[in-house]
This record gives C-alpha cells, sequence and structure tokens, in this order.
C-alpha cells in the first residue's frame, strides 16, 4: 500500500508543481482523466496523458498544492482503487484515482475527479 500512496503522492505534486517530467513516468501510457465539467463548461470531459500534459504545461491545470487525504485503498493485484480528497486554497477535488503495477512500478491509470469551488 506504501508504494501506492508514493504514486499517488508524486501524481499530485507533480501537478501541484506543474513537473512534466514527473507526470510523463508516472501516468500509464493509456491514463485518462474524466471528469464532469471543465470550468464553465458542463458535461463530461475525457483527457488522455497527452491532453492532461498539455493542460498543465499551458498552466490550465495545476500550480496549487493540495493536502492529500485518503478515504480508501483497495488493491486486488496488479490494480488499486483509491478514494482521495484533495484540497488547495480554491479547490476540492473528491477523486477516484486507479493504478496499475506496470514492470514493477505503480502508474496512474485513471483520474476521476469531481471538483468543487471553495
Amino acid at each position: 500500500m506504501e508504494q501506492i500512496k508514493k504514486a499517488i503522492e508524486a501524481f499530485v505534486q507533480a501537478g501541484d508543481n506543474r513537473d512534466i517530467a514527473v507526470l510523463e513516468n508516472i501516468l500509464h501510457s493509456d491514463f485518462q482523466n474524466i471528469q464532469d465539467g471543465f470550468f464553465d463548461e458542463k458535461g463530461i470531459f475525457v483527457f488522455s496523458k497527452s491532453d492532461y500534459i498539455e493542460l498543465i504545461r499551458t498552466k490550465k491545470f495545476g500550480g496549487s498544492p493540495r493536502s492529500i487525504t485518503y478515504h480508501s485503498i483497495e488493491q486486488t493485484g496488479n490494480i488499486a482503487t483509491v478514494q482521495v480528497k484533495l484540497e488547495s486554497p480554491y479547490l476540492i477535488f473528491q477523486s477516484l484515482i486507479v493504478c496499475v503495477q506496470d514492470h514493477g512500478d505503480w502508474k496512474i491509470i485513471n483520474n476521476l475527479p469531481t471538483i468543487e469551488v471553495k
């Protein structure tokens, strides 16, 4: 479980710090971020790994430190589902993050955030 938490923390901190190199490494090649709404737009938005990294690079996402509260971690074999609350001074994310073990390393393959403005 500790390695899964380290992967989650690396993912969150890389977004907070807009660290593209860490994101390239910690995100699985088939990563998807699926969210309901995108700023003022309504609907379901699905971002691939390259889309997500571009949103970080262009400063549309990330840049604010967030605290992490773990609600649950469930691991079955090489797949783990993690329920977390990520809180910045501006936003609260209730996220389901799915991790997979890939060649011995835990990677983030899905992030499903619900976003609330403070």
